[in-house]
């Protein structure tokens, strides 16, 4: 029975870093399109100012934005490390990355962490939301509002 549980704890955890890693290899092609897809139809980002949601489509548009701002802000290469994953409920977990924006030196333009929940639906795990404060400080800190 233990070893059962070894084996679906070590294919969750799998599961959730190929997650991650599909993620940042989407962010490093500049692939907005890509980016969303890992996302629910609507994607909640509770935040310090207020919790808002977006749905596929605008969440994409933001991705646009946001690739954009990352490389006024001189960012070459996003790099991630998972941190932390842990599975909520059957199909729900809750992930943590640390982030590193490398500039074109290869020292961190900006760091920060991020706390997720992903949901697995129809075999895919996909992002329903994102804790994205730490991001926003480490921009502000820089002099870069997001």
């Amino acid at each position: 029975m233990a070893d059962k549980a070894i084996d679906e704890t070590s294919t969750f955890e799998a599961e959730i870093s190929a997650f991650f890693s599909a993620y940042l290899g989407a962010f490093r092609r500049e692939d907005a399109s890509a980016v969303s897809e890992l996302w629910d139809e609507v994607g909640l980002f509770p935040t310090p100012t207020g919790n808002f949601s977006m749905d596929r489509e605008a969440f994409r548009n933001h991705c646009v934005t946001l690739l954009d701002f990352y490389r006024k802000q001189g960012v070459i290469e996003p790099t991630g490390d998972l941190i932390s994953v842990v599975e909520l409920f059957p199909g729900v977990a809750q992930a943590r990355m640390a982030y590193a924006m490398l500039g074109s030196d290869g020292t961190p333009v900006a760091d920060w962490e991020h706390v997720y929940i992903l949901r697995k639906a129809d075999g895919q795990w996909r992002v329903s939301l994102t804790i994205a404060d730490d991001e926003m400080a480490a921009w502000a800190a820089a002099g870069a509002e997001l």
